[in-house]
């Protein structure tokens, strides 16, 4: 039961029917006997500054921010991590004496999930990323700062791709390519790429049938990763293993950035185990 003593922490983003999160923490809080609640908000850009502002006057620990609320939320913040700093984005808010700060954890949750997948040499491996929002810098500017080969970037606003590209090759290191969106050259760099990322949203809910590529572009050395997890199996993943790719969807990186935030906005131990298996067991039940 939520009482004047129970501290809050929610999801502000849209759509959001498709997230497993506030079932994830609950299910850790009361596994730990916290008296804590998490629960989701809709809300775009448009009424963002209102919402952070209500959020001040109430009994919030924190907030975690997503889809497409991951950059504009840097203007409503009193401070930055150097890392959400350096990727121009925001998924994680803790508060601490009135002060917002903002984290970043996702590209650290989707590289872990990743290499515990793979166990790939990064350097050794390129890139071809659909998307270039919140998410799509988290991951991209985390596997630049971690020493992946090479980086192909693209998204339907050609502005968004391209500021990504100039952060990534000035903040941390050159080896990420602009693709602009109208005839690009996508089958020929497919080829040329070991792994494929989608981190555009397309093929979440409610667009499930949509997918950012042709099926026919796939081949089946290449590692296909999307970062929706619900639905589990995207279009794009369905069409891969089609092709005889391995694949990967969000999960991973969703556990593992919720257990970071967790630590981040609660200031307890990362509940690894806990919250990993209430994730599992939310997914097992669908």
């Amino acid at each position: 039961m939520v009482t004047v003593e129970t501290k809050l922490i929610s999801l502000l983003g849209y759509p959001l029917k498709q997230t497993f999160a506030p079932q994830m923490f609950n299910q850790t809080f009361q596994e730990l006997d916290m008296d804590y609640f998490y629960f989701p908000i809709e809300v775009e850009n448009d009424k963002l500054e209102t919402i952070v502002e209500a959020i001040r006057c109430m009994n919030y620990v924190g907030f975690n921010v997503t889809k497409p609320n991951k950059i504009k939320i840097l203007d409503y913040l009193d401070e930055l991590d150097e890392l959400a700093e350096k990727i121009g984005s925001v998924n994680v808010v803790a508060i601490r004496e009135g002060k917002l700060k903002g984290y970043n954890t996702d590209g650290i949750g989707f590289v872990q999930a990743l290499i515990d997948e793979t166990n790939i040499d990064l350097s050794q491996n390129t890139f071809f990323i659909f998307g270039a929002g919140g998410a799509s810098r988290a991951l991209s500017s985390t596997l630049a700062y971690q020493g992946a080969k090479k980086l192909y970037i693209i998204d339907k606003f050609d502005e968004a791709s391209t500021s990504l590209v100039k952060d990534i090759n000035g903040k941390i290191r050159k080896c990420a390519e602009f693709i602009a969106f109208d005839n690009a050259p996508i089958g020929q760099l497919i080829k040329e790429s070991n792994i494929l990322v989608n981190a555009s949203g397309i093929g979440m809910y409610p667009h499930v049938e949509k997918t950012p590529l042709k099926k026919e572009l796939l081949h089946k050395d290449l590692f296909v990763c999307d970062i929706t997890y619900n639905p589990a199996k995207t279009r794009l993943l369905l069409d891969a293993e089609e092709a005889g790719c391995r694949i990967m969807n969000g999960i991973g990186m969703a556990i593992n950035q919720g257990i970071k935030g967790f630590a981040l906005m609660t200031g307890m131990p990362e509940p690894t185990e806990i919250m990993r298996d209430a994730m599992y067991r939310i997914i097992g039940a669908k």
